[in-house]
């Protein structure tokens, strides 16, 4: 079954917050000068922790009893991500050339549809779990931030 939600952030805010049918569910958040990332939705909380220079590779850890869910690897292009979470692969993608769809899938097929405007965006997701949706976003996010900060250095 398909459940939608939405998110909206406002300029230059480091928080998302995610709602479900207008009710208020969670939200990612960067924490400012480190390479965390929170994210919380329906009472779950995550710690996305990001380490490498040139390779990043980014821990999802479930802050209740602080254990490694999971990891992200970045492909090279910054298209692409892997996503290992309890053991099973996931794949992670853009779907378009201006990235604002993109998506998180398992060999059978999409699980999580993503798609963002200005400052707001939609989930459409056929999991429940909280991780695998938080992971899909801010993989977005993060790569959305790593192509700002090379822009900013080559100015």
């Amino acid at each position: 079954m398909e459940t939608h939600f939405t998110w909206k952030t406002k300029i230059f805010s480091r928080k998302f917050d995610i709602f479900q049918y207008e009710k208020y569910v969670g939200e990612l958040k960067k924490e400012s000068m480190s390479g965390k990332t929170t994210g919380e939705m329906n009472g779950r909380e995550f710690i996305f922790e990001t380490k490498g220079f040139f390779k990043h590779e980014t821990r999802i850890i479930n802050k209740a009893d602080n254990s490694i869910a999971g990891t992200i690897g970045f492909s090279s292009w910054k298209s692409k991500a892997a996503i290992t979470y309890m053991n099973k692969e996931y794949k992670w993608q853009f779907d378009n050339f201006f990235r604002t769809r993109w998506n998180l899938s398992d060999e059978n097929g999409f699980l999580i549809k993503y798609q963002s405007h200005y400052f707001n965006g939609t989930i459409d997701s056929y999991t429940n779990d909280e991780a695998l949706i938080l992971t899909g976003f801010f993989i977005r996010n993060y790569l959305k931030q790593k192509s700002a900060e090379a822009a900013a250095a080559s100015s």
